[in-house]
C-alpha cells in the first residue's frame, strides 16, 4: 500500500483569542464563533458615508440624496384642470337642465374668464383666472359661439388647487430610501432639476475557482448572484480577475485602488486548501473568522489598510445567507441606505415544525402553503435550489430550537 499523500506545509497556527473567532482553523476547526450580532457590529464600525455626486433627476433614480429634498414651490403652482372640459364659474351653472339650459359664451382660455364665459381647457392646463370648476363635455352642448349648459357643476369640481399635492417646503425625498421613478417625476414637476446623491459603493469581487476533484460542479454561481445582490443594495461590482489562485487574487484586489469593499467568496473553511482567511491575515488583519450563522458559519471579516474585506463561504447557499446578513448590510450602509434586510415582510403561522440548532442564528428557507409557513429542508442542505423554490426565509434566533406548528413568525419575502 502506498503512503498517504502529504498535505504540504499547512500550519494550523495559533488558536484565536476567546470571542474573536479569528485564527487559522485549517485542519483544526473552529474553537469559537462570534454571534451574528457581534459580526454586524463589526460591519457597522466599517461603514462610512461615501462622497456625494451631483446628477440630473432621471440619473438619480436608485440613488440616495445626501439631504432631504424640500419642495421649492407649491405643486401645482396654480389651479389647474384635472379633466378635459370647459372652465366656468360654478355659480353661473346653478339651475341648468336639459329643459332650461344656461347659455355661456365660449372664449379664449389664455385670458381671465369673463362674466358668463366658458373656456375650453385640457386636463393639466392652468385654469383661467376667475374660473372655479370644470364643466364636463356631457354637461354642455356647443352651439356656435355659445355653450348650452344642461347640468350644474359644483365649485371645485374637476379642479386641482394650487399646492394640493405639495406645499412649499414639504419633503419630497430623503431619509434612507433611494429615489424611486415616481419621485423623480415629482421632483422634476416641483422644479428640481439636479440633486446631490451618495456615490454608489464600489465592490471588488474575488471568486475562488472550483476545488480539485469537483468535476460535477457547474459554472460559477457566485459571480452572477453577488453582482445582482450588490446592485440591488445600491453598489456596483468590479468583475473578478480570472485565472489566478485565491491567495494571489485577494492580494491583488486589496492592493488595487478604487474599491470601497472587497468581497471574496470561497476557500473559507477548515480544509488544507482554504486559503482565503490566511491570505487576508498576511496582508492585513483577519478580525473575525467563524460566525454563529447557519448556513454561512465560515464567513470572515477583516481589513487591509482602510479597506473592509468580507470573506463569504464557497457553498452558494451559505454565501447567499452570509451576504444577506453581513456583506449586504455593509454595502447598504456605505451607500447611506437602511442597513436592515431589504425584503418585504409577512407575519404568518408555522404549518410544519421548523427545526434549528441552539447557538446559531438559522436562516431557514420556507414556502407559503395555504398561507402557512413550511420549511424546505434543514438549513445546510438543498443549496440554491432550496432558495429558488422558497418564497422567503425565516430567521430563527440562536436561543431557540425552532418554531412549533402554530407559532407566528416573520417571513422575509424574496
Amino acid at each position: 500500500m502506498s503512503d498517504p499523500p502529504r498535505l504540504g506545509p499547512v500550519s494550523a497556527g495559533p488558536r484565536p483569542p476567546p470571542g474573536t473567532g479569528a485564527g487559522d482553523v485549517r485542519l483544526v476547526g473552529f474553537a469559537d464563533r462570534v454571534s451574528v450580532e457581534r459580526a454586524q457590529e463589526w460591519v457597522d464600525r466599517q461603514a462610512r458615508r461615501l462622497a456625494a455626486v451631483e446628477l440630473g433627476v432621471a440619473e438619480a433614480v436608485g440613488r440616495l440624496p445626501i439631504a432631504p429634498l424640500l419642495a421649492p414651490q407649491p405643486f401645482p403652482l396654480l389651479d389647474r384642470a384635472m379633466e378635459d372640459g370647459y372652465a366656468v364659474r360654478s355659480a353661473e351653472t346653478v339651475g341648468a337642465s336639459t329643459y332650461d339650459p344656461v347659455l355661456l359664451r365660449v372664449q379664449d382660455g389664455s385670458v381671465p374668464l369673463a362674466t358668463g364665459g366658458a373656456a375650453l381647457v385640457a386636463a393639466g392646463a392652468d385654469l383661467p383666472r376667475g374660473a372655479d370648476a370644470i364643466l364636463p363635455f356631457d354637461a354642455a352642448q356647443a352651439a356656435g359661439p355659445a355653450l348650452e349648459v344642461i347640468a350644474a357643476v359644483a365649485e371645485g369640481a374637476g379642479v386641482e388647487r394650487a399646492g394640493q399635492q405639495v406645499q412649499a417646503g414639504a419633503p419630497l425625498a430623503g431619509g434612507a430610501r433611494p429615489i424611486r421613478p415616481h419621485q423623480a417625476g415629482l421632483l422634476a414637476a416641483a422644479g428640481i432639476e439636479r440633486l446631490r446623491v451618495v456615490e454608489r459603493p464600489r465592490v471588488r469581487l474575488v471568486v475562488a475557482g472550483a476545488k480539485a476533484g469537483a468535476g460535477g460542479r457547474g459554472a460559477d454561481a457566485h459571480g452572477p448572484m453577488l453582482r445582482a445582490l450588490v446592485e440591488r443594495d445600491g453598489g456596483v461590482v468590479e468583475p473578478p480577475e480570472a485565472g489566478i489562485g485565491v491567495r494571489e487574487a485577494i492580494r491583488r484586489a486589496a492592493a488595487a485602488p478604487g474599491a470601497d469593499l472587497l468581497l471574496a467568496t470561497g476557500r473559507t473553511g477548515t480544509g488544507p486548501d482554504d486559503e482565503a482567511p490566511p491570505a487576508l491575515a498576511e496582508i492585513g488583519r483577519l478580525e473575525i473568522h467563524g460566525v454563529a450563522l447557519r448556513p454561512g458559519g465560515t464567513a470572515g471579516m477583516g481589513v487591509v489598510g482602510a479597506l473592509p474585506v468580507i470573506l463569504l463561504p464557497g457553498d452558494p447557499l451559505a454565501c447567499l445567507c452570509a451576504y444577506e446578513l453581513l456583506a449586504g448590510r455593509l454595502v447598504r450602509r456605505l451607500g447611506g441606505r437602511d442597513p436592515g434586510l431589504p425584503h418585504a415582510r409577512l407575519e404568518a403561522e408555522v404549518g410544519r415544525k421548523i427545526v434549528s440548532a441552539v447557538g446559531f442564528l438559522e436562516v431557514c428557507q420556507v414556502r407559503l402553503a395555504s398561507g402557512r409557513v413550511e420549511p424546505l429542508g434543514v438549513a445546510e442542505s438543498g443549496g440554491l435550489a432550496a432558495a429558488a423554490r422558497a418564497d422567503g426565509f425565516v430567521l430563527v434566533p440562536a436561543a431557540l430550537e425552532g418554531y412549533p406548528p402554530g407559532a407566528r413568525v416573520t417571513v422575509h419575502l424574496y
